[in-house]
């Protein structure tokens, strides 16, 4: 017994150590971390709430009140851009609580601001500029020599002086 003093006193430390972490871990660490991965499950619904959307849910969340602008441009090639990716997000453009109650009535909340458009820059160029990735038949332009042939200078909305990105012709 003398000689295994030793070993009794490293099994001690090693319990004692043993439950040191598993109540430090009981204590410190929350119940949802490592529930989704290295990280709190719990912080993905307080993030979703402190976080309100400001984007509607597609053209569904505009054709009530722009029926006729949703309806002509699901007949384009366009059909496939959410309308908020060239306008702003439709809470700057009607102030709502929750998209929920915006899409069961949306003749009860008031227009607050003009609907606000990207600039042609950074929008149209981004995918109709020509570049040798592009698909073929993929409609696209030399910009600098295109505006250059048009007579036009550059600024911010230059594509919208001749091109209706709602009847989008090339």
């Amino acid at each position: 017994m003398e000689h295994s003093k030793h070993l009794w006193r490293a099994v001690l430390i090693l319990l004692v150590l043993s439950l040191g972490y598993l109540l430090g871990r009981g204590l410190l660490v929350p119940d949802t971390f490592g529930e989704y991965g290295h990280f709190r499950g719990a912080n993905l619904a307080e993030q979703m709430n402190v976080r309100v959307p400001n984007h509607g849910i597609g053209p569904e969340s505009c054709a009530p009140c722009h029926a006729e602008r949703v309806k002509n441009i699901a007949k384009t090639p366009h059909r496939v851009i959410n309308c908020e990716t060239c306008h702003g997000p439709l809470r700057t453009h009607v102030d709502y609580p929750s998209i929920e109650a915006f899409m069961k009535n949306p003749s009860q909340f008031k227009r607050t601001a003009p609907m606000e458009i990207h600039s042609a820059q950074d929008l149209c160029i981004k995918c109709h500029d020509a570049q040798p990735a592009k698909p073929k038949g993929f409609p696209t332009v030399e910009v600098v020599q295109h505006l250059k042939e048009m007579g036009v200078e550059p600024g911010p909305n230059v594509c919208m002086e001749c091109h209706d990105p709602h009847d989008p012709k090339i």
